[in-house]
Order: structure tokens, then C-alpha cells, then sequence
């Protein structure tokens, strides 16, 4: 291979297998939009449904915001964001939804809601890269678990430049994996490309490209020590991934060197029935998933999106936990902040929306939202546990945006936000001031230079000091 690679290098295999490169000083020749050390701006947002009361998150790390403690230094926590300037006509759930992460007022009409601008990492995308991000896997990645009939501010979190939705996130680990790392396409000049892709399906990826890896760990590579160290680190993540994927896919054969099976002998196993789904049904015909699955698929995506971002093969996207109304019935007994709520028992007639906030069973809320939170904190985990070529993580180089529709039960009144990461720019701690959620969206991006009123964006937007939040 050559020995000045370019900067976004892939290893390349059989059947146009390509596998994306972690960052590494020695690849790093190419300006790009990105801090000075080197390391790419990134932009994710992380949502989950429904809502949590001020008392609640007043409460800190001692409520269902516990699992975000471990990230308590590098995260900025809102705990008074008032959404009602935003809001728009409708029935709960459809009149705020989209003005998550857009901060500006929704757009449309019954059944047929839509937002009234792009979400902040469209934003900060058209801002660095008006042409488009060049050499990556996947510019911008959409997942998470849902399900909702109804309109798509229900469930989609990435709006585009005219308010249109962007693509409605994908729930199944392999194809986010392919995604960022497979990049699959049968290649033509071989006597059976149908194989081929059979193969591709139960085999590592890695295994088409182990000289070309060798050799960049060889004595004769452009790579020092330490980057070295980082690709063992990056392969090794890889083939773990890869590993944990096969419960949720379908159990690999024994040999992956024989013949593969039909794929109709590795069904998805039970509870995966509505991940294909466009939509679904609400009430109790809503999809039912045991929360110990749900837990690990939510892990799977996590630790995909952070390895995505550490070999610049993503750097804008969104992570959704089921999304605005909560359609979603969950098994299995959760337990967390000394207490448990038996999901099966308590939704076998309906979905925690209907059963447990229109009700407002303050209890089961309280345990229920420390489930949502804990599996967005699986990707900030991820994140946290990668460390990039400057010293800091991919969470501490990364800007991530958290939030929520609501605050208690369909009050959009003390909505939760937080903004993590963010290199350094932000002050950790609490704050509650009160604040519309454009107001922290327009300073986490200023913060970046990006200019988020954009022509037609924010119109008459006037910008709050948020005291003590920005770094000088």
C-alpha cells in the first residue's frame, strides 16, 4: 500500500468490502471543519419520549436521571426549558414534537405536522460543508427503537433545510453496522455475486481484509506505536460488534467457513417482529419488546454510532428511545432507585402513554424514565470509553444534544434538555433559568462559530445570556 495513505482511508476486501479507518495522526493531511488538534466537529441529538416533571429532575442524579451521573462533568444539565413559544394547534405529541432540536415553531396541520426548519446538526452540517461531507461512510446516521402511527414528528428527530423529514431512524444494529463499516457490493466479476452477499452475511467482515491490516501493523508501516495500538483497539471493537450482533440477527453457524444457510433459517427472534415496521398500532395492540432486549439492542447501537464517529465514518445524526407518546409496551421487571415496576404486568393493556401518564402515576413514571435515559447514557458510555488522538474522548470531542417534548405528563413547561461533550466549550452543572429551547440550541452551536439563524431561520430570534455556560 501506498505510504502516504490519504487521510479517510478504508482497508478494502473481496466483494468491495470497505472498512473505515479510525483517526489517526498519520492520516490526518486533509483540512477538514475541525478543532485545531485536529479532531472533527461532530453534532448528535438524543431523544426519548414523554416527559419528566421539575421536581423529578430537580431531584438530579437521585431520580431517572441517575444514569446520566457518570457524565456529570462534561454535561450541562437544563431543567427549565419552556417550549410553549413553539408550540402549534394540535393534540399532544404533535404539536411540539418537531420543534425538538429545530427550536422554531412547527409547522402543518392535523395528521400532517412537519417542522419549521432543520434540526441543529443539519445546521452545523450546511454550515462546515455547504457542498456536502466529503470522504465519509455515512454523513449522518438516523436509529433507535419506535413505533407510532400518526404524523412523522412522532418519531423522526433529523428535519431537512425546508422543514421535510429526514429518514425515519433504522432499528436494527446490522444495517447501521453496514452502514458505517460493511459498505457491502457484490462485485460483478466473481462467478456467483448472490454468494457472495450470502457470505458477506455470516462472516466477519474483516476476515476479506487481514493482509492489508497486517500490514499496516507491520515494521514496515507509515503507522507509529501509538496509532498501531489504536487500530489493534479499532479492529478488535469490530469483531466484538460484530460478535454481540448475532443474537439479534440470527445465530452464526458453527463454521464460517462452510456454506451459508438460507437466511430463512435465522428468523429474528421473538419481540423483533416490528422493527421493519413503517408503523404500528397504539393501545394494546402496541409492539411489545422485553426490556432486557430492547437494553441490548440500544447498547449495540451505541457502541456502533461511537466507533462510527472515531474512524470519521459519521459525524451528524440522532439516537431515539421510542419516540414522542411512548408507544411502546415493554416486558420484564425493571428494577432501579430502590424500587421495580413489572413492565409486563403493568402494560399488558395498553402502552405506558396511556397507562401510566395520562394517569400520572408519579411512581411508575419515575422508574419508567430512568429505563428511557439509561439507554441513551448506553451511547454516551460508548462514547466516553473511546480516546481519540488529541487525549480526549469521542463524548468530550463530540457535540450532543439531549432533550425531550415535555414536562410533566403533556405540560410543555420544564422540559429536560442537557448538552454533553462539546470540547471544552461548556460548563458543566445545573441550570435553571428559564430558557426556550432555541436558546440553548442557539448557544451550543455559537459556541462552534456556526451561525444558526440561518436566512428564514429563527426569524426575530432574540439570544438569552445563559450565565455561565459558555467558555470563554
Amino acid at each position: 500500500m501506498s505510504r502516504t495513505p490519504s487521510r479517510r482511508a478504508f482497508l478494502r476486501g473481496a466483494g468491495s468490502i470497505a472498512i473505515a479507518l479510525p483517526l489517526l495522526p498519520e492520516l490526518m493531511s486533509v483540512a477538514r471543519a475541525q478543532s485545531d488538534d485536529g479532531v472533527p466537529w461532530r453534532l448528535f441529538t438524543m431523544s426519548f419520549g414523554l416527559g419528566i416533571e421539575h421536581a423529578m429532575q430537580l431531584e438530579r442524579f437521585d431520580g431517572p436521571l441517575q444514569p446520566l451521573a457518570p457524565f456529570a462533568d462534561k454535561a450541562a444539565f437544563f431543567t427549565n426549558v419552556d417550549g410553549g413559544g413553539l408550540a402549534s394547534s394540535g393534540t399532544p405529541h404533535f404539536s411540539t414534537s418537531s420543534a425538538l432540536f429545530t427550536g422554531v415553531h412547527q409547522q402543518g396541520s392535523s395528521g400532517n405536522y412537519h417542522a419549521g426548519g432543520p434540526s441543529m446538526e443539519q445546521v452545523m452540517k450546511r454550515a462546515l460543508f455547504p457542498n456536502g461531507v466529503p470522504n465519509v461512510s455515512a454523513a449522518e446516521i438516523s436509529c433507535g427503537l419506535w413505533s407510532r402511527t400518526g404524523a412523522d414528528s412522532q418519531f423522526t428527530r433529523q428535519w431537512n433545510s425546508d422543514g421535510s423529514p429526514g429518514p425515519r431512524p433504522e432499528r436494527r444494529p446490522s444495517r447501521i453496522f453496514d452502514a458505517l463499516f460493511g459498505s457491502f457490493e457484490p462485485d460483478a466479476t466473481k462467478p456467483d455475486p448472490e454468494r457472495l452477499a450470502r457470505d458477506h452475511v455470516h462472516r466477519s467482515v474483516l476476515d476479506t481484509v487481514t493482509e492489508q491490516y497486517r500490514s499496516l501493523l507491520s515494521d514496515r508501516s507509515v503507522l507509529g506505536a501509538r496509532s498501531k495500538a489504536r487500530l489493534q483497539l479499532h479492529l478488535d471493537a469490530i469483531r466484538s460488534s460484530e460478535l454481540q450482533l448475532a443474537p439479534t440477527e440470527g445465530k452464526l453457524p458453527g463454521g464460517l467457513a462452510c456454506d451459508p444457510p438460507e437466511a430463512s433459517d435465522y428468523l429474528d427472534p421473538e419481540g423483533h417482529s416490528f422493527y421493519d415496521a413503517a408503523s404500528g398500532p397504539v393501545g394494546p395492540s402496541s409492539p411489545s419488546i422485553d426490556w432486557q432486549v430492547a437494553d441490548e439492542v440500544m447498547q449495540l447501537l451505541g457502541e456502533l454510532l461511537a466507533l462510527g464517529m472515531s474512524c470519521d465514518a459519521v459525524r451528524f445524526g440522532s439516537l431515539i428511545f421510542v419516540g414522542g407518546g411512548g408507544h411502546v409496551r415493554f416486558d420484564g421487571t425493571y428494577e432501579a432507585l430502590g424500587g421495580s415496576l413489572d413492565f409486563g404486568d403493568r402494560f399488558a393493556g395498553g402502552s405506558p402513554h396511556d397507562l401510566i401518564f395520562h394517569s400520572y402515576d408519579a411512581t411508575a413514571i419515575r422508574l419508567y424514565q430512568h429505563f428511557s435515559i439509561r439507554q441513551l447514557a448506553h451511547a454516551l458510555s460508548a462514547m466516553d470509553a473511546i480516546v481519540e488522538s488529541n487525549g480526549r474522548t469521542v463524548l468530550d470531542n463530540s457535540l450532543v444534544l439531549m432533550g425531550t417534548e415535555y414536562g410533566k405528563n403533556h405540560d410543555v413547561e420544564h422540559a429536560f434538555h442537557a448538552v454533553l461533550g462539546g470540547g471544552g466549550r461548556f460548563a458543566s452543572g445545573w441550570y435553571d433559568q428559564q430558557l426556550g429551547p432555541e436558546h440553548v440550541y442557539h448557544e451550543a452551536l455559537a459556541a462552534y462559530g456556526v451561525d444558526s439563524g440561518i436566512p428564514g431561520l429563527w426569524s426575530g430570534f432574540e439570544s438569552t445570556d445563559i450565565s455561565g455556560f459558555r467558555v470563554a
